[in-house]
């Protein structure tokens, strides 16, 4: 199995997604996902930096650099998006995620904690897409 195999296995499983979640996410099959976990398809340019925005990481680090190699802001991002993803009332923050900053992401969860502070019915949970 390939590096970039592992590597994308590897990070959505930190990141506690099923291959149907991450498939939606970078607009891919889930049976080409699976198959790019496999090491059986390499992904083209183009659906690499899909998986990796989707993921939270540069491309690069699919590509052989590990986590650690991550750049301060990836990180953050990367971090962002896994307590949203483990928090059901900040789900609909992975939207904003994908094509939002890591300061527009820190704003957003600033904005949601500062709502629920003062009525913690604003929002049930539910997701409202």
């Amino acid at each position: 199995m390939s590096m970039l195999a592992d590597n994308i296995r590897s990070l959505r499983k930190q990141l506690q997604m099923t291959q149907d979640q991450l498939a939606e996410a970078a607009d891919v099959n889930r049976v080409t996902l699976a198959k790019y976990e496999a090491g059986k398809v390499i992904p083209g340019a183009e659906v690499l930096a899909r998986l990796a925005h989707a993921l939270g990481v540069d491309a690069s680090v699919l590509l052989g650099n590990g986590a650690d190699d991550m750049t301060d802001d990836e990180r953050e991002m990367w971090e962002l998006r896994e307590a949203a993803r483990r928090d059901p009332d900040r789900k609909l923050l992975l939207k904003l995620a994908r094509h939002g900053t890591a300061q527009d992401v820190r704003q957003a969860v600033a904005l949601i904690d500062a709502l629920r502070a003062t009525n913690p019915d604003f929002y049930d949970g539910d997701d409202p897409a």
